[in-house]
């Protein structure tokens, strides 16, 4: 029986078992809503790793580093999250973190000729990183989890109408998914939000997304999508402001 219903969700399973594990995940730490940012994490690696299955990457295997990326995320998030750095000390940290995140992107080039090669590229993979953590800065890392739900599926979305491989618009969907189970999960406690331990998986999520999606398939309609997902994550909130001054 169980078979059979993974067979009939066919190509949703991966995003339906980062949602189902969002939600059993935020439900299980519902006494610690600070947590709830984890079970995010845990909802997104499990259909990411769902997806693509545990493996070795090399350098030509561009979508299949994105579950390690957000793993690496998830475990910077856990760290920073108790450490609360300062708004300058995000300033230097979102180049920290965008910068290695672009070069694991791009192919983790080694040598002078790889890193020739990738240069060109390199500038505009680095800002949507920056863009996709652009909201972090600024708000101590409390990001409303229906934000990280309405990039994902403007993005999954996105790319479906763009004509990009499914592929892409699945991995879209299944930030969307482990983003929309958090909500669910917390829902009652006020407004959905998480820290750093859900908001840099999710971000490195997106923006993973979209560039592996623009460097597989760069034509102006997919690269336009990228865009609308990476802004949807990155436009303020209306009371955003007052929440990075408090």
């Amino acid at each position: 029986m169980i078979e059979a219903a993974i067979a009939l969700l066919g190509p949703w399973r991966s995003p339906a078992l980062a949602f189902a594990v969002a939600v059993v995940a935020t439900l299980l730490v519902r006494p610690a809503p600070a947590m709830a940012g984890v079970a995010a994490a845990l909802g997104l690696l499990a259909g990411l790793f769902d997806v693509f299955g545990v493996m070795i990457v090399t350098p030509r295997m561009l979508p299949e580093r994105l579950p390690w990326l957000v793993l690496a995320a998830a475990l910077v998030g856990l760290v920073l999250q108790p450490a609360q750095p300062g708004a300058r000390g995000k300033a230097v940290l979102l180049a920290g973190l965008a910068l290695p995140a672009s070069w694991w992107m791009l192919g983790a080039p080694r040598t002078s000729a790889d890193l020739t090669r990738v240069a060109p590229l390199a500038p505009v993979v680095a800002a949507a990183f920056a863009l996709a953590l652009a909201q972090w800065r600024r708000d101590r890392g409390v990001q409303p989890a229906w934000r990280g739900a309405a990039a994902g599926a403007v993005l999954a979305v996105g790319l479906s109408l763009a004509g990009a491989p499914a592929l892409f618009a699945g991995l879209a969907a299944c930030v969307a998914a482990a983003a929309f189970g958090t909500a669910l999960g917390v829902a009652g406690r006020g407004d959905a939000r998480f820290g750093d331990a859900g908001t840099l998986p999710l971000a490195a999520g997106i923006a993973g997304t979209a560039v592996a999606a623009g460097l597989a398939w760069p034509n102006a309609t997919v690269l336009a999508a990228a865009l609308l997902g990476l802004l949807v994550l990155a436009l303020p909130l209306p009371d955003q402001g007052k929440e990075g001054r408090s």
